[in-house]
């Protein structure tokens, strides 16, 4: 995984009050409104939760055990909420969809490969804690 093009492409579009979350939630909203109903808290505490753990797995890249343990756990958690697996690749495209366009001219295809990369590996880890509470 390439770590410093993860690092540049969130330095480029990490924006104040959490722009780069808002705007990936309006464009999740957009293109997939059937999962709206399912974010019963403000979209601004929701954004500011998601940065956060996007800003937690970026610390914790070369930490396996703290991946698997809390990505297990949150993958729970949204497997409880009612989130299916195919969720996971919407919420992957809409993100790099929200870089690209954020990161605009100055974003670059080393970004958006790393960025698939990671997101991928996020997607697979919360699935297994997913497949965890849909087996039980």
């Amino acid at each position: 995984m390439d770590r410093q093009a993860l690092d540049d492409g969130l330095l480029l579009v990490d924006l104040p009050d959490d722009g780069l979350t808002v705007r990936f939630y309006q464009i999740l909203f957009d293109r997939y409104p059937a999962v709206e109903p399912m974010f019963r808290r403000d979209n601004k505490v929701q954004a500011a939760m998601l940065r956060t753990a996007i800003v937690s797995v970026l610390d914790h890249l070369d930490d396996g055990d703290w991946l698997t343990d809390n990505l297990h756990a949150l993958g729970r958690r949204h497997g409880d909420m009612g989130v299916t697996a195919e969720m996971y690749d919407a919420v992957g495209e809409c993100m790099i969809a929200a870089m690209v366009e954020i990161g605009g001219g100055s974003w670059t295809p080393a970004m958006t490969d790393a960025w698939q990369e990671a997101l991928g590996v996020v997607s697979a880890l919360m699935l297994d804690g997913h497949r965890a509470v849909a087996t039980s």
